[in-house]
């Protein structure tokens, strides 16, 4: 009779202990006490088939900022713009920290700037994007750059044509030409015909390793990896290991003559981001920021976001063009007029004066959002959100994925239809791939760059058409990011 009395007594004192904690928070489904909404949560994404699917539903239900329990943690999604914009670029400062998943500080040991937080991450993020803008990021240098990676491939394409038509793989075109642009940028080296089936190997594990990665993997405790998904874990860190050791391999030779005193880098003569991150260490000596293991995670943190990102928009941005063939040749039009029928490139100067492939390359972008899930915000502070309380130790963040198919921002989200931009050019402004406030892409800039000459210079050069059938089934609905299509397609030389 006692022990039932106390169970009843705990029970009640849970629940009235989670009701208090929900009463300070946007709405959401009723949690559990210790599982929060984890059933209700596999329940949905079963009935919808994905996780942006069952967010978008979590939304209309419950509102555009509503509260999910992951076990005890509440998550507070963020999925209209200007709350977005509100919270996150209004009151930056205070949204600064990330939540650093457990298996990646397993990884990366607290380096970086991905998912780091406070002065290392303020000291990682200020000396890239400075050491970016010196490299001519934003600049004619940067597009000199991209189109010089970007004829280097077409020239592939093109020796490699039968009849003016050569059948490619799109993962391999775009991963080689932006691979080739990040990697230039790290360590000097783009890729050619005696480098690139290392790099494509890895970029394919690396592929892989994405897909199988889900949100579970990034929310629970390593040592429940490490227990119960021991070869899951093995698979997972081997795979990334690779790809950082691949990352930084030529970085590490180059630190290695730097300490025997063979290699000096001239304070007018810094090449690329590791001659940069060498000459501070020159300047001012090894430190906690400055050094070969954060020099390392840095190129990683570089090359996977400034690689992924981009080749993921280029190819989804392909599949939906062959899929709707007129917005392909709707764009063409715009850019074969504005070039003189093709006698010259398309250049970045250009784009005031194409407002269509603006808005083709702005739809690419809403339905390719690469983050099903986006990476969590941490609240310190109770404060008001969207008009409801957010209670500190509440993990927020501007949800891309619903946002970017809110119905309530953009009309039927689910169609390709970049008329959408040109109706509404105010609209465009609340595409935002590259997230919002302080941690935003440090390297929005470059991709923006590269994904406006490599979209309408293709336009320029090459009619194309599927090489097989087309995909429009996610690929990885239950991951936390999208990953490409496969898509093979034929370059026909215009």
């Amino acid at each position: 009779m006692f022990f039932i009395l106390l169970i009843t007594v705990l029970l009640a004192w849970l629940v009235v202990r989670q009701y208090q904690k929900v009463s300070r928070l946007p709405p959401g489904p009723v949690s559990i006490p210790l599982l929060g909404n984890l059933p209700q949560i596999i329940y949905y994404l079963w009935i919808t088939g994905s996780v942006v699917s069952t967010l978008d539903l979590f939304r209309k239900k419950y509102g555009n900022i509503f509260t999910l329990w992951v076990g005890p943690i509440p998550h507070v999604s963020i999925a209209d713009y200007d709350t977005a914009h509100e919270v996150f670029v209004k009151n930056a400062g205070k949204y600064a920290d990330k939540f650093n998943p457990p298996l990646f500080r397993d990884l990366k040991h607290d380096l970086g700037v991905a998912n780091t937080n406070r002065e290392h991450w303020q000291e990682m993020r200020r000396f890239a994007m400075q050491t970016l803008r010196n490299m001519g990021v934003g600049k004619d240098v940067m597009e000199e750059k991209i189109m010089e990676e970007f004829n280097a491939r077409c020239a592939v394409i093109d020796k490699a044509a039968v009849d003016g038509v050569t059948v490619s793989h799109a993962a391999e075109f775009f991963d080689l030409t932006v691979g080739s642009i990040i990697n230039s940028i790290l360590v000097g080296k783009r890729f050619e015909d005696n480098n690139k089936q290392e790099f494509l190997t890895i970029k394919s594990a690396l592929d892989k390793a994405f897909e199988f990665i889900s949100p579970f993997d990034l929310t629970v405790p390593v040592w429940v990896l490490k227990r119960f998904f021991s070869q899951h874990y093995e698979k997972m860190m081997k795979v990334m290991t690779e790809c950082q050791d691949f990352a930084a391999n030529e970085a590490v030779q180059r630190y290695k003559l730097f300490k025997a005193g063979k290699y000096v880098v001239e304070k007018d003569n810094v090449s690329d981001y590791t001659d940069a991150f060498l000459l501070k260490i020159q300047q001012d000596g090894e430190n906690s920021d400055f050094n070969l293991e954060s020099l390392k995670t840095m190129l990683f943190d570089l090359w996977v976001t400034g690689q992924e990102t981009t080749t993921t928009t280029l190819i989804s941005g392909f599949n939906q063009l062959l899929l709707h063939p007129d917005v392909m040749e709707k764009a063409r039009e715009e850019i074969m007029k504005i070039t003189n029928n093709g006698s010259r490139p398309l250049s970045l100067s250009d784009r005031s004066s194409t407002p269509y492939l603006n808005a083709m390359i702005g739809e690419i972008q809403r339905h390719a959002s690469i983050l099903n899930i986006n990476f969590w915000r941490i609240n310190h502070e109770p404060t008001i959100m969207g008009g409801h309380p957010v209670d500190s130790g509440a993990f927020v963040t501007a949800q891309l994925s619903a946002l970017h198919v809110n119905d309530t921002i953009f009309e039927n989200p689910q169609e390709f239809n970049p008329e959408r931009f040109i109706r509404d050019e105010k609209l465009l402004q609340k595409v935002i791939p590259f997230g919002v406030g302080k941690r935003s892409c440090l390297g929005e800039s470059l991709a923006r760059s590269e994904l406006y000459l490599i979209f309408g210079n293709l336009l320029l050069r090459y009619n194309f058409k599927p090489h097989g059938k087309l995909s429009t089934k996610e690929v990885t609905p239950y991951s936390f990011a999208k990953r490409p299509f496969k898509l093979e397609m034929q370059f026909v030389k215009i």
